[in-house]
C-alpha cells in the first residue's frame, strides 16, 4: 500500500482535504517531540525508549502534556489563529486523554507526525475523529492550543 493510502485509510477525511506527506516512515519521534522541534527522540509518559520530563507524571492528560509544552516556552492560548511572530500547537484528546499534537506553520497550515509513519502538512480540523467518522486513527478533538514566540 503506498503511503497516501495507509494514511487516508487511517484518517478518512485526508481523502478530501488536502494534505502534503513531507517525510518518509520513521518510528524514532512521535507526534508530541515534533511539535517540541526534535526528530532524534520519542517524548513519550509510556515509551521505555523515550524522554519526558522526570518532574512530570507519566501520564497523558491535557494538564501533564501542557506542561511538558509549558517547559518549551508554550503557554496556554484561546485559538489555532495564526499570529504573526506566534508559533501554536494544539492538542487532540479523547476523555482528557492526549493522542495527537500538531504544530502550526508560519502558513497557517498544520504539521503533524502520524504516529510511525509519515509528516504531513495539513488542515486543522482533518485530524479530528469528528472529521474521520468511521473507524480508522481517532484522535478526538482539539482540546488545548498553547503559543510561543516563534523562533528566527
Amino acid at each position: 500500500m503506498t503511503d497516501r493510502g495507509r494514511i487516508e485509510q487511517a484518517l478518512p477525511a485526508l481523502r478530501s482535504s488536502p494534505y502534503e506527506i513531507t517525510s518518509q516512515p520513521d518510528k524514532w519521534y512521535n507526534c508530541i517531540a515534533w511539535a517540541l522541534g526534535t526528530v532524534h527522540a520519542r517524548v513519550d509518559p509510556f515509551d521505555r525508549w523515550g524522554t519526558w520530563p522526570p518532574d512530570l507524571p507519566s501520564e497523558n492528560s491535557i494538564e501533564t502534556v501542557m506542561a511538558v509544552f509549558a517547559q518549551a516556552g508554550y503557554e496556554r492560548c484561546a485559538d489555532g489563529v495564526l499570529e504573526e511572530g506566534v508559533e501554536k500547537i494544539a492538542l487532540y484528546a479523547r476523555a482528557d486523554q492526549v493522542q495527537h499534537a500538531a504544530l502550526q506553520l508560519p502558513s497557517g497550515r498544520w504539521t503533524s507526525k502520524l504516529g510511525d509513519d509519515c509528516d504531513i502538512e495539513h488542515e486543522l480540523q482533518a485530524l479530528t475523529s469528528s472529521a474521520n467518522t468511521g473507524g480508522g486513527v481517532q484522535y478526538g478533538e482539539v482540546a488545548a492550543f498553547m503559543r510561543r514566540a516563534r523562533e528566527g
